[in-house]
């Protein structure tokens, strides 16, 4: 089938949301109808054990497609599931429990032709973010931007809409969790891809939370060294050799004055050399993968 100019595929991945996946569905399909666009909805059912599958197979709406995971396979392996079976070139997705206003794809719709992604960043008059996200949220925000070294709002936004060919061209680097968004928008940002921000508000979330502080945490770090090595291992690696050469320096100087040169000069000198080493040596392999994506 051809894929159509206007046309997008919005997809919802879920996993335990009984409560909101009906009225998230039916928002979107009720939105989009009342526009000029082609479009489809695929619902990804990530093995849900309460009662979210019985209530989609009850659901009668033409254009809706609801995918089921045999497996859980994740927040960014159901979207890749749903992008997978995607018949149009632009891809929508947002989260199903009711906390973006899904009433605003059309405005992000109107970007598409200047555009390669658009992204809701969450700085509307309405943020319910939890307290316990903010801290890590802004952080990685920061971090995020310095690493690509340009100013990023909202790293992790779950509501955007992009350009299938484009996700497919760093498919390997999408993880399967909650850190999907995140390796996408840095993804588009460093292949130079032009990318409109539009503020959103965020609502308050309806069910359960899924926040498990600790290993929600654990997961942040490892997020966290993920990104510095696939998008500018430099940045980090940098900062940590000048910081353990000075200290070498210092030592040094010490070290003179007494007339005596300790193991602890030596091994910082080494410490430093080492961090230079595997610095430049992660640079190296992240410009011949970026050569070979293209970049």
């Amino acid at each position: 089938m051809k894929t159509q100019e206007t046309g997008i595929s919005i997809i919802i991945p879920c996993h335990n949301e009984s409560e909101t996946i009906l009225t998230i569905i039916q928002k979107v399909n009720e939105v989009l109808s009342g526009s000029s666009n082609h479009f489809e909805i695929i619902v990804v059912d990530d093995s849900s054990t309460d009662d979210t599958s019985h209530r989609l197979a009850k659901l009668d709406i033409q254009k809706l497609k609801v995918l089921y995971n045999q497996y859980q396979l994740g927040y960014g392996g159901s979207i890749k599931e749903g992008i997978k079976k995607a018949k149009f070139q632009w891809i929508g997705i947002c989260d199903a429990d009711g906390t973006y206003p899904v009433n605003r794809f059309p405005d992000f719709l109107k970007y598409i032709r200047d555009f390669d992604m658009v992204v809701g960043i969450r700085t509307g008059k309405i943020r319910s973010i939890p307290l316990l996200r903010r801290p890590a949220k802004w952080f990685l925000n920061r971090f995020a931007s310095y690493l690509v070294k340009r100013k990023i709002s909202d790293v992790n936004s779950g509501m955007r809409i992009f350009r299938k060919e484009i996700a497919f061209k760093y498919w390997n680097l999408f993880p399967n969790g909650f850190s999907f968004t995140t390796t996408m928008t840095l993804s588009f940002i460093m292949g130079n891809y032009r990318i409109k921000n539009l503020s959103i508000d965020y609502l308050k979330r309806k069910g359960k939370s899924k926040i498990k502080p600790f290993q929600d945490t654990y997961h942040f770090i490892l997020l966290i060294l993920r990104l510095a090595m696939l998008f500018n291992p430099l940045r980090v690696f940098m900062p940590a050799f000048v910081v353990v050469f000075l200290m070498t320096l210092v030592s040094l100087g010490r070290d003179i004055y007494n007339l005596n040169l300790t193991d602890t000069t030596v091994m910082l000198f080494i410490f430093s050399i080492i961090i230079l080493m595997i610095g430049l040596l992660a640079d190296l392999i992240n410009k011949k993968i970026s050569e070979g994506r293209g970049n």
